[in-house]
């Protein structure tokens, strides 16, 4: 008699297509499509996947190319290449090193983003690691936010209680050069509505409003009103038409 708690592998290898169920390991090597919802243990991508389903799974590794039209639940999500999930995006650790794009919110503890991510509506982590660019449909709301400018970055609100955006000597990299070359308009910039947060430390923004406790404006900022509690200090040549004390 089988043994319903079991659960087997699910091994594409070359090119070809399956239904979705419960398992423990799936690997796609070359190109495959799931019809269906996936729940795994490990599920691991190598080469081009479609996933026509919800995915939830302890550990999702991607290299390459996958395309998940559902939902994602997952302990980590490692991916080097790109991805295009359609639904919410839940996991506790997110390591991206390429191109994600999230069609609905994205949850975490620890986001390390290097590359470019796109998400469609809200962003929520613990802590907010970004080295590259992104666009933010809502808000992006963390505990610690670290935001270092490869691109142009977006969103609609900023929120947390350490905030710091600072755009570094390796942006004139080839990343940079390449982008610069093909899409109009490409700068090394944060662009939000308002920000908020305790201590907050800005470089090349553009915002409407910041408010904080402790705000420290730099270089290439155009703000149009401080509000702060504790402190505040802008560079020379930072813009800010003005600043209130809360």
């Amino acid at each position: 008699m089988t043994n319903p708690d079991v659960r087997g592998d699910l091994i594409i290898s070359g090119s070809g297509s399956t239904a979705g169920g419960t398992f423990n390991n799936v690997k796609i090597n070359g190109e495959g499509t799931i019809s269906g919802d996936i729940d795994s243990i490990e599920f691991k991508t190598n080469g081009s996947s479609r996933t026509q389903g919800n995915v939830k799974s302890t550990i999702i590794k991607v290299n390459g190319i996958t395309r998940i039209e559902g939902n994602v639940d997952a302990e980590q999500l490692n991916v080097n290449g790109q991805t295009d999930i359609g639904g919410d995006v839940s996991v506790r650790v997110l390591k991206l090193q390429g191109k994600s794009d999230i069609g609905g919110n994205l949850t975490g503890d620890l986001l390390e983003i290097g590359g470019e991510l796109k998400v469609q509506r809200d962003c929520e982590a613990e802590t907010f690691l970004q080295k590259g660019s992104f666009i933010i449909g809502g808000m992006l709301n963390a505990g610690k936010i670290d935001i270092q400018l490869f691109g142009p970055c977006k969103a609609k609100e900023i929120g947390g209680e350490t905030i710091s955006v600072k755009r570094t000597g390796l942006a004139l990299s080839l990343h940079k050069i390449i982008h610069s070359l093909f899409i109009t308009g490409f700068e090394d910039r944060l662009t939000v509505d308002t920000i908020e947060g305790d201590d907050i430390y800005l470089e090349y923004t553009t915002a409407k409003i910041v408010r904080g406790n402790r705000v420290n404006i730099g270089p290439g900022c155009e703000i149009i009103h401080v509000e702060y509690k504790d402190h505040f200090e802008q560079v020379k040549g930072a813009q800010v038409s003005e600043f209130s004390k809360l």
